[in-house]
């Protein structure tokens, strides 16, 4: 009898918890995890309980990390229609991150699974709800409305009011995008009375607000605001952000054809605040770029230049390099494939022949040839099976490697060109301003970002050569003195401009069988290194000798700057964007440097080791072979 009543008030909690669609409450969130914390539901219950948390949870992060849990909980039980459903969680959530590209992987492979179960028609439209959704917000308007279409379909046949009210204003929204006002209009009329029947309060604050935007399109700028702010004050109970931001934005859009601009740093403020806090990339791409307009009309080029920059950033967080990336993709996805077809035929033929090691064994001498020629061809497969496996384990390193390329470029190299691309702005308002003393504190600034890019440049290419196997090594005999000259000179202006003393120290000269350009690459990088992480006023020593023992020439480069943490010790010499630092100086890198000098002493059959202490220093050692006396 207990528990038939727990299972009962369990329904009753779940119904409650589920009748507000949208509200991302994080008090319904906490209220469920609770539940699933007491370890007192089946699994089906269970199964439920994670449905509604990944509804509910206020982050894309969350919802992420819950959808999945439930994907893995739906698989373990072997139940088809919670995998859709986590599938489809997956997307929404995706969304809310700002990655388009997975989310419409997971919501295409839900519909595709969901399409073929009668059950699940509703759920289906709910998927091709989310699928229109990732598309508006693509700017694909035509296949937005394309599966919103697919959806109202689907809908109109079900007693599905809220789903179908909440596309109808969906739809009039994607008609909003491509200025057919009309048609918004008559989406937004059709969804209103559904909504008021059955007392969705937050769906009409949408339509309020959404109107609103049709109102100022056509030339009613007061109304469209005063709709935007009531929708606003509808929203604020439900506590969706979401919505909120973005209405912040277009009330900031607003001001900004006003040219009132400092009401638009008001409201994009609210806005971005709210996405940052929220993890909202595409409002807070919105806001940023609302925000770096308005500073820059200001003359405030410092402001705006802070939020172009934040612009950038989330711009090419959602975008990610996508399309480059994919293209890049393809030939390795193809590789890849037809070593798996072949793993598959190989597997196919192994399964025949055993086949025919049964029907053989009824005639002695054929059991034998048979029994015979399957072990050989076994043996063979084996060997052939490892080749594969090390071919396909090569490609998927080269890719991990291409991949985290792509991504260190989109950080580090995009970086100063943004800025570099601000600066020329803010410089060509102090040609049209005649402040020459301002011109050419630009033109140091975009100077010295040249030279960073430059640099930054050279280790890429010499990276690149070193990793397809096509940098020259031509060894020969070299003076330690020489080569300790030329890096000397190279690097000292550096070390000037920081005041940073350079010494060397060599008791005797001595040749390296070296290649040339691989040792002063480096030095180079190492001295470099010493100087970037050394605050003004300290120094940085190279020193030489031989270690008659090992045949090796020793150098040591050392300085007294920052240190190197116990945990970024392991990963020094590997390419990683998480271990690059800045300099003292606010200098940047991608951590290629360190890469290169690990790959070339490897070229040239040598050894390096690192000491490092915080706010002491750090010491390199090179161990490199000596010339034949």
């Amino acid at each position: 009898m207990f528990n038939l009543i727990s299972r009962i008030l369990w329904v009753v909690l779940l119904c409650l918890v589920g009748n507000v669609a949208f509200t991302q409450n994080q008090i319904k969130a906490d209220s469920i995890e609770r539940i699933i914390n007491s370890k007192k539901l089946t699994k089906s219950e269970n199964l439920e309980a994670y449905f509604w948390l990944t509804t509910h949870s206020s982050s894309p992060e969350k919802r992420i990390k819950y959808a999945e849990q439930l994907l893995s909980l739906s698989k373990e039980a072997n139940n088809l229609e919670y995998q859709i459903k986590a599938k489809c969680r997956l997307g929404l959530a995706y969304r809310f991150a700002g990655d388009l590209d997975k989310a419409l992987e997971y919501l295409f492979e839900s519909a595709n699974q969901a399409a073929d179960i009668d059950e699940l028609k509703v759920f289906l439209a709910e998927i091709y709800a989310e699928i229109s959704t990732c598309y508006t917000q693509n700017g694909d308007s035509e296949n937005a409305l394309l599966y919103g279409a697919k959806t109202i379909s689907i809908l109109r046949g079900t007693n599905q009011k809220q789903e179908l009210a909440l596309t109808l204003l969906n739809n009039g929204y994607d008609y909003y995008l491509i200025g057919r006002y009309d048609s918004a209009m008559a989406y937004y009329n059709e969804s209103e009375p559904i909504l008021q029947d059955i007392g969705m309060t937050i769906g009409l604050a949408y339509i309020k607000g959404n109107r609103a935007l049709v109102f100022w399109k056509k030339g009613d700028p007061e109304k469209a605001k005063k709709d935007l702010f009531a929708a606003i004050e509808m929203l604020e109970p439900f506590g969706d952000n979401y919505a909120m931001a973005d209405y912040y934005n277009q009330i900031g859009n607003i001001f900004l054809e006003e040219k009132a601009f400092n009401k638009v740093i008001e409201f994009s403020s609210k806005s971005y605040d709210i996405s940052v806090d929220e993890e909202f990339k595409e409002q807070a791409r919105d806001a940023s770029n609302l925000l770096y307009q308005s500073y820059k009309a200001q003359g405030n080029y410092e402001k705006a230049l802070e939020y172009q920059t934040e612009y950038h950033s989330y711009k090419d967080s959602i975008q990610n390099l996508e399309t480059t990336q994919y293209l890049a993709n393809l030939r390795t996805e193809f590789e890849v494939g037809r070593k798996q077809v072949e793993i598959d035929l190989l597997l196919e033929q192994k399964r025949s022949h055993q086949i025919i090691m049964i029907t053989g064994g009824i005639i002695l001498l054929i059991t034998i040839i048979l029994v015979v020629t399957i072990y050989v061809n076994y043996r063979s497969k084996i060997r052939l099976n490892k080749q594969l496996e090390e071919q396909k384990n090569s490609l998927i390193t080269l890719n991990q490697t291409k991949d985290k390329f792509f991504s260190i470029i989109s950080h580090d190299l995009r970086g100063p060109v943004g800025t570099l691309i601000g600066l020329v702005d803010v410089a060509r308002y102090f040609v049209k301003e005649g402040k020459k003393e301002n011109i050419l504190e630009m033109v140091d600034n975009m100077g010295v970002l040249v030279k960073r890019v430059n640099k930054l440049l050279e280790n890429l290419l010499s990276w690149a050569l070193q990793q397809s196997g096509h940098f020259p090594y031509v060894p020969e005999e070299i003076s330690i003195k020489s080569i300790m000259e030329n890096v000397i000179e190279t690097s000292n202006n550096t070390a000037i401009s920081k005041n940073i003393k350079l010494n060397t120290s060599i008791d005797k000269d001595f040749e390296l069988y070296v290649d040339r350009n691989a040792t002063l690459t480096i030095l180079r990088n190492l001295v470099n290194n010493g100087v970037k992480f050394t605050s003004s006023g300290g120094q940085v020593d190279i020193g030489a000798e031989i270690d008659t023992e090992n045949n090796f020439g020793v150098i040591t480069v050392s300085d007294n700057g920052v240190g190197i943490p116990k945990e970024k010790l392991d990963n020094l010499f590997k390419l990683n964007e998480k271990i690059s630092t800045p300099g003292t100086s606010g200098e940047t890198g991608i951590g290629l440097g360190l890469q290169l000098v690990f790959d070339f002493v490897k070229l040239n059959k040598g050894k390096v080791n690192v000491k490092s202490e915080v706010n002491k220093g750090t010491t390199f050692t090179v161990s490199l072979p000596l010339a034949q006396q």
